[in-house]
Parts: C-alpha cells; structure tokens; sequence
C-alpha cells in the first residue's frame, strides 16, 4: 500500500502541525565504474549527488521521504529502474517536489527530457535541480530547455567521439575493447616514458581457447558439452580487482565461438 503525504508525515515524530512539503531525490552514474570508485559500494558521485539533493530540500523546506538511484545505468533511454519506480511512486503518492543533482541525471535527450517532465507535472510534482535555476516561471523553462538541450548534444557529441577514436584505434591495429579470454591487455612503458596498451596472448588460457575452436570445429559436441569439457579442463575467465575468477556460461562460450577478433588479431597466434 503507498503511503500518503498524511501517513509520511506521521512517522515523522518531529513533524509540525501543519502539512510537511515532501520529495523524492532522484540520483544517477552513467557507469558501473563510476558506482564502485574508491572501494565503495557507492563512490564518490552518488553520495555528493545525495547530499546536495538534500540540501536542496532544506531550502525549500521540503523532507526527502524518498530516494531512487540508478547505479551505472546511462541517461540515454528513460528505461531505467530507479526513473521508472520513481514515476510510479510520484503517481500515487502525494510529493510536491523531484530533486536531481543536474537536469542531465535524469534526461541526455529532449524526448525523454519532455516525457519526465510531463510525466511529473501530470503529479502535480514540480522538477527542482539542486544546481540549476529552473522553475515553471517562463524564464525557468527557457533555462530548463537549454540545458536538456546541451545535454543531449555532450551526449551525442561524446557518443561521436568515442566511435571516432575506436575507428582509428582498429585501423592502427589496436583492440578498442576489453581482450576477450585467450589474450590479456598489457601495459607497458616505452624507452620515453609513454604508455603502451597492447593485448597478448593469454598463455593460461590460450592453449584451451586453441582446443575449443579445434574440438567444436570437428562438430561432434554442442555448446553444452564443450562448456562442460572447457570446465572440467580448467578454464576461468580472468580476475578483475573486483570479480575474482569463474567458470564460463553458455552464452559467454557462444560468443567466443561466434567472436571474429579470434580470426583477425593481427600477428597473434595460439
């Protein structure tokens, strides 16, 4: 059962007689590096994210009742768990206000950007960022507009970028990606002190890469079985500082089976 602004305010022993202003603080990192930065379950950006929210409350002397994260989850699609469960819960609960760090926590494009805010002016909820002036005052949706604007462009101008630099990266030969299992990413210092990045081959792992492709070619085992044998063999994916060894899945083992980089690494062999 969602509780009303009346029943919120209720389980506040402090609260005054008259109605308390509620809110919902709304928080959000675009990657999952982001969220674990700094050996914490949470980082750096969610708790300054949190803490000016709340500030931001204060001044409006309003009492955050509700708070909805997305954790490495990109502002690119509003199909997000924390943005969604915050939608249903404003829809039937009594809040008058929805703070978020920047308007680019909640929306990278114009479209999204219009259907949040509809969505929330429909609740009668009104959008607060707790770093941006923007009100429903004529100026304030000028302002609201531009900066939903500039966020989608640093989106899509970024998104260009990236794709601009892996392009050439693959045209130099590099690998823009993670090295899947069989190779490793290496760092190394050249004579002038500049990194290099380069992948070589995974001399654990390689060797039963090297089998898997020569057993699954002879096309007397399914996945399944050649997951199983890859298993039995040994096989785990590589440690990170965060995710220690595991055995493969089917779908990862399908993708190995089905990766071109296997056929195209230059100068690489098993």
């Amino acid at each position: 059962m969602t509780p009303t602004a009346a029943t919120l305010a209720a389980l506040d022993p402090q609260a005054p007689d008259k109605p308390v202003l509620l809110a919902v603080s709304y928080l959000r990192v675009s990657t999952r590096e982001q969220a674990e930065r700094g050996g914490t379950e949470e980082g750096f950006s969610i708790p300054a994210q949190r803490e000016a929210n709340h500030r931001k409350a204060d001044e409006l002397g309003a009492r955050v009742v509700r708070e909805f994260i997305d954790a490495g989850e990109s502002a690119r699609s509003a199909d997000r768990d924390g943005l969604q469960e915050m939608l249903a819960f404003i829809a039937a609960t009594r809040v008058t206000f929805c703070i978020v760090h920047k308007l680019d926590r909640l929306a990278r494009n114009r479209a999204d950007d219009v259907k949040i805010h509809e969505a929330l002016i429909n609740a009668g909820v009104t959008l607060v960022s707790a770093t941006e002036s923007i009100d429903q005052t004529p100026s304030g949706m000028l302002v609201h507009g531009i900066m939903s604007s500039i966020a989608e462009f640093y989106s899509r101008n970024l998104a260009t970028e990236v794709t601009k630099g892996l392009t050439q990266k693959v045209a130099q030969g590099g690998t823009p990606m993670r090295a899947p299992i069989g190779y490793l990413n290496v760092r190394r210092t050249d004579d002038n002190g500049r990194e290099i990045r380069t992948v070589e081959v995974d001399p654990d792992r390689a060797p039963l890469i090297t089998w898997a492709f020569e057993h699954y070619a002879e096309g007397e085992t399914s996945v399944t079985g050649l997951l199983r044998d890859l298993t039995a063999r040994g096989l785990l994916t590589v440690p990170t500082p965060k995710r220690p060894s595991k055995p493969l899945g089917k779908n990862t083992l399908y993708k190995l089976l089905t990766n071109p980089y296997y056929c195209v690494a230059p100068l690489i062999h098993f």
